[in-house]
């Protein structure tokens, strides 16, 4: 009886035993994939650095640098950081920064309407056609601000930058031009006449402040957009002093650049809008604006609505400074 249950025993603890041996089998195991999925997890996250977004708040500014690959582009963007603090932008692996005097192309348009029966009035269509393909070549748009610390400051920009512009201020821009902008992402300036702000013809000062507050920037194109150079310089002064008062109180922000009504303007004009507190001004001759220029008497390139896009895509690419 005594060898039966020595047997019994025998064989019961030989399979706790097992059972044990087994379950600290499994554990061992379980430890191991741990050990090996935290060591995976450890290098990877050591070797991510040079290959994740690297997002930036430097001086207020949202800059976010997607894949940089070298300190100097760093250098390059910290020193934009410095001098763009009030402004958001975005700069992609493909977007080399330059710091050299190439020029940036600075377009301009006017109305946008479904009626385009004019060469200065563009469908809404053809506005999108227009800013997509900017947008596929790897343009980067501009605000003024950016521009200027360019102009002014020697601040670097991606190397295909480009301005895009809208004069007189018409109330189908807020329609038509800005729901495009928005759904491509991109930036743009309205020089706004300011004498009838009402939103009949004109901008209303309520869709001047949500663009204003949704990445357009708005500047002036004088009060009643006179013929400048035939005025008395007292006279322009007026003009060009009460339309950034105007714009100042809308908006709660600096109004720091004018483009001169039918780009006509004389040394007057300049010495006025300098007086008046205006750091760029804006002709209508066709060319890149670049450090040479006066930043009172910066070039842009018209864009005709009867131009197709053969025509369009040759002036964006063919004009020099």
């Amino acid at each position: 009886m005594f060898r039966k249950n020595t047997s019994i025993l025998n064989i019961s603890c030989k399979r706790i035993l097992k059972e044990h041996v087994y379950k600290n089998k499994n554990y061992l195991i379980s430890l191991i994939v741990f050990l090996i999925l935290v060591l995976t997890s450890y290098l990877a996250f050591h070797n991510f650095p040079s290959k994740k977004i690297a997002e930036g708040n430097i001086d207020n500014t949202n800059v976010t640098v997607i894949e940089s690959h070298n300190s100097s582009t760093m250098q390059d963007i910290n020193s934009l950081n410095k001098t763009n603090s009030e402004n958001n932008l975005i700069i992609k692996a493909e977007d080399t920064l330059i710091n050299d005097n190439r020029g940036v192309p600075v377009l301009y348009y006017h109305s946008v309407s479904d009626s385009a029966d004019n060469e200065v009035t563009i469908t809404p269509a053809m506005l999108k056609t227009q800013l997509k393909y900017i947008q596929d070549e790897g343009y980067v748009t501009l605000t003024l601000s950016e521009f200027k610390s360019y102009i002014l400051d020697n601040s670097p920009i991606p190397k295909k930058s480009i301005v895009i512009t809208f004069d007189d201020g018409y109330m189908d821009n807020y329609y038509n031009a800005f729901p495009i902008l928005k759904d491509l992402n991109m930036k743009a300036t309205i020089f706004c006449i300011t004498c009838e702000l009402d939103g009949s013809y004109y901008l209303s000062k309520d869709a001047i402040v949500e663009m204003s507050n949704n990445g357009i920037d708005i500047q002036s194109h004088t009060v009643t957009h006179p013929k400048l150079d035939e005025m008395t310089y007292d006279k322009q002064l007026i003009e060009l002093t009460e339309s950034k008062k105007t714009l100042e109180s809308i908006t709660g922000k600096k109004i720091d650049s004018v483009a001169y009504p039918f780009g006509n303007f004389n040394n007057d004009s300049v010495k006025a809008a300098k007086e008046a507190g205006y750091t760029l001004g804006f002709t209508t001759k066709r060319g890149l604006s670049d450090r040479d220029d006066d930043p009172l008497k910066l070039d842009r390139i018209y864009i005709n609505s009867k131009y197709d896009m053969n025509t369009f895509k040759e002036i964006l690419t063919e004009t020099k400074k």
